[in-house]
């Protein structure tokens, strides 16, 4: 993402304050940033820095353009691995299978939020908003500005391109786990999981419009060992793909 394509680190405004989130498109083009084709949410983390200060407002998460200061920034390291966590839920969903205590589960995505994250992410390690000051602007807080930018400018530019749901099963029974029966319903989002020979090929995805938007996504999986012995956890990845 380039930095140079935003705001001069010369540019002035002669009233505070009146900096929109709001692009303005037009016939012969607008000053967007230079997004990512393709976006892939894995299990890697993203580092930024910024000013963090509780006292002086002014400098509420800002990057310096100039990092000679004497004031110095704070790194902040963001796994991509928590915002899908805390993105989406997990729930059982009918009992399947009677006779072989099977379940069936569905997960519930929030792949807009997950996008967001990302996006912001990748801005503040690039440093695009690095000569916005709050005192600056409508919000008072850079990244509720750049948040707001994202949700104005960005979103509607990506589709879901492809969703990966990955399962590896583990025998509660034998394994001497002490409160079987409490693992045997409580599914955990577990990175390890993630590798090619734990991916679930006929997983059950679900969107208004099959993955040709970002509204919520709905997994559906049907456990296929007993419930009664074997406990498993999950993990997943999801791609976006610019319009």
């Amino acid at each position: 993402m380039k930095s140079d394509m935003m705001i001069s680190k010369f540019g002035r405004v002669p009233v505070i304050g009146t900096k929109s989130s709001k692009e303005i498109k037009s016939f012969f083009g607008s000053k967007l940033i230079d997004i990512e084709d393709t976006v892939y949410v894995n299990d890697i983390s993203i580092q930024y820095s910024e000013i963090i200060d509780k006292i002086n407002i002014q400098n509420d998460h800002y990057q310096y353009y100039d990092k000679t200061t004497l004031q110095p920034e704070t790194n902040i390291l963001r796994s991509l691995n928590d915002v899908k966590y805390e993105n989406h839920s997990i729930d059982i969903y009918s009992q399947l299978d009677i006779i072989n205590n099977n379940f069936e589960w569905i997960l519930i995505i929030n792949a807009k939020n997950i996008l967001k994250e990302y996006l912001f992410l990748k801005l503040k390690e690039s440093r695009v908003f690095k000569c916005i000051k709050s005192e600056d602007l409508i919000e008072r807080n850079i990244n509720d500005y750049i948040y707001n930018y994202i949700t104005s400018n960005l979103l509607n530019r990506y589709n879901i391109s492809e969703l990966a749901f990955y399962v590896r099963y583990y025998d509660v029974i034998n394994r001497g786990i002490f409160d079987k029966y409490q693992v045997l319903k409580d599914p955990k989002f577990n990175k390890d999981v993630f590798s090619e020979d734990n991916r679930v090929k006929n997983v059950n995805i679900m969107t208004p419009d099959y993955l040709n938007n970002l509204d919520t996504v709905k997994i559906i999986y049907n456990q296929i060992k007993t419930n009664v012995q074997y406990k498993f956890d999950y993990y997943f990845t999801i791609s976006y793909q610019k319009i």
